[in-house]
């Protein structure tokens, strides 16, 4: 699935790697890419906390680090899942 953001004024197309809730804490994430990589030529990834607010995605920063280690962990749960 694709989706827009903007980001200082320029829409940027992204994909959709992965979406899960945290029932512990009802909290949403997302994990998505705008296709660019890096100088290792690795896919860019980013992740924020979401909400849909009037059918769009509202993306927040995820600033704890627990919730980092929840969304590496659900990353390399699926990396697995497709090998």
């Amino acid at each position: 699935m694709n989706f827009k953001i903007i980001n200082d004024g320029k829409q940027i197309d992204c994909e959709i790697i992965l979406t899960f809730r945290d029932e512990n804490n009802d909290i949403n994430y997302i994990v998505y890419t705008d296709g660019t990589k890096d100088s290792n030529g690795n896919l860019e990834m980013y992740a924020s906390r979401y909400t849909i607010t009037d059918g769009n995605f509202v993306l927040n920063d995820i600033e704890k680090e627990y919730e980092w280690d929840l969304v590496d962990n659900m990353l390399e749960s699926k990396y697995k899942e497709l090998l």
